[in-house]
């Protein structure tokens, strides 16, 4: 297939400059004015690349040989660092992975957002960026291998099964569940889950850990209520140091990690993690950010730039809690929304657990809850609101509600800067100034960037 320039083409070979970095760990270069996304490439790099795909405006491309190597390049301790999904910046210099995401926030500020010369800070990075990960989730998969199953990581874009024996960027009890489920699923011939043939049983691994107590939790998603000689496995991780083991049945034609249905097979079914003065109880299905430390760092800013000292807060997508948890002690009244029942009742737990009596929760998305609550003439409306959506972003009918009350304060937490910069845009065009944006790296060595952004009236 030839490009927009009759020139690049699928299936030759080019040499290449790279000259920035995407948020999903692409390098990107030029030849004669066509675009190419490079996977490993970092800026600074010369490369001879491959053009695996070209489409009209532009292409990906694989590295052949390096011809000259980026000065933030370096030596790799994973093996598996050029093929695992898990990771895309192992190579990287971790100062210089800082100062690209940065840049990717100032780049989708100003091209989606339409805001020039955004007031985005430095990255606030780790001391120690390793072993931060406290939630793994692991495909189980047919392979044709001597046991007829794999265990590991997605290779990027792709279906492909990286197994590994060791991660760098997961806390250390993730692999070594791994390691235990291998030996039980040999020994008792457990039969992974096909997705072609919807047939099989064991369809993901998710472990959960928390850095506060040292808990481990272990959910197997199966396609059936149960596995075989269950009560064998949750021995052996019992063994190990597994606090609790969760079933999640998981029935349908999907690939979703989780199911509807949640059977605590061991130990409470959740663990507990600290976060600075604030204990979470965390269930299976409720979202908690991966990285506690600086989860921490997180919380810390965003209440700064939320300044909630006697006001009525509303954090419209709260999780077990999360920041406005982190928050409530200051404020007047606090109400936190989310669309997963579990999470909210996780939340009303930790409130509990804190000894927070001005916080309430409620159930429903956002976008369907929030908009009639603050047109109610007889609630007392917030003058701080966080949103903290998930990877798509706000829906249009919470912000286009959120700018007709004229809340005072938004601040809004996200890991994707593009959908973050949409949802800023119409935020801006309903008369809201983007005044501050803190960039924290909460995944180290890869391209993700979480932001804490405050926009006021």
């Amino acid at each position: 297939m030839l490009s927009m320039n009759s020139s690049i083409s699928k299936n030759n070979v080019y040499n290449i400059d790279i000259e920035s970095v995407t948020g999903k760990g692409f390098g990107v270069g030029h030849i004669n004015g066509f675009t190419v996304f490079v996977d490993g490439a970092l800026p600074g790099d010369a490369l001879k690349i491959y053009i695996v795909k070209a489409k009209t405006r532009y292409g990906y491309g694989k590295i052949v040989e390096i011809l000259r190597p980026s000065p933030y390049r370096i030596q790799s301790l994973c093996p598996v660092f050029d093929r695992c999904g898990g990771c895309q910046w192992q190579n990287c210099d971790y100062k210089a992975q800082l100062d690209f995401k940065r840049q990717i926030v100032i780049d989708a500020l100003e091209r989606i957002g339409g805001i020039q010369n955004p007031p985005v800070k430095d990255t606030l990075g780790m001391l120690r960026p390793a072993s931060y990960r406290n939630k793994a989730v692991f495909p189980v998969v047919p392979a044709n291998n001597e046991h007829g199953f794999a265990i590991g990581m997605f290779s990027a874009r792709s279906h492909r099964i990286v197994e590994i024996d060791n991660c760098g960027i997961q806390h250390p009890a993730h692999v070594a569940v791994l390691k235990i489920v291998k030996k039980f699923m040999r020994r008792n011939k457990i039969e992974p889950y096909n997705e072609l043939t919807h047939t099989g049983l064991l369809r993901y691994i998710m472990v959960r850990t928390s850095l506060a107590t040292n808990e481990i939790m272990v959910v197997l998603t199966v396609n059936g209520n149960g596995l075989p000689l269950e009560v064998r496995l949750v021995e052996d991780l019992t063994a190990a140091g597994v606090t609790t083991v969760v079933i999640s049945r998981n029935t349908s034609r999907n690939n979703l990690v989780l199911g509807d249905h949640f059977r605590v097979a061991s130990g409470s079914g959740f663990i507990t993690e600290r976060i600075g003065h604030v204990k979470y109880q965390i269930s299976a299905p409720s979202f908690f950010q991966v990285n506690p430390v600086q989860t921490k760092t997180l919380y810390e800013i965003a209440a700064k730039q939320a300044n909630v000292r006697g006001k009525v807060v509303l954090d419209a997508h709260v999780g077990a809690g999360g920041v406005a948890l982190y928050v409530a002690k200051h404020a007047k009244r606090v109400l936190g929304v989310d669309i997963v029942h579990a999470a909210v009742d996780d939340g009303a737990k930790n409130a509990e657990l804190n000894g927070v009596a001005n916080m309430q929760f409620i159930c429903g998305a956002a976008e369907e809850v929030i908009p009639p609550m603050l047109a109610d003439a007889g609630q007392e409306p917030p003058e701080v609101i966080f949103l903290d959506p998930p990877r798509k972003g706000c829906e249009l009918a919470l912000l286009d509600a959120l700018v007709c009350v004229s809340v005072p304060r938004i601040v809004y937490i996200s890991c994707d800067p593009a959908t973050f910069a949409r949802d800023v845009k119409v935020l801006v065009a309903g008369g809201y100034r983007l005044s501050d944006v803190q960039p924290v790296d909460m995944f180290p060595h890869t391209g993700k960037v979480e932001v804490s952004a405050l926009l006021e009236r």
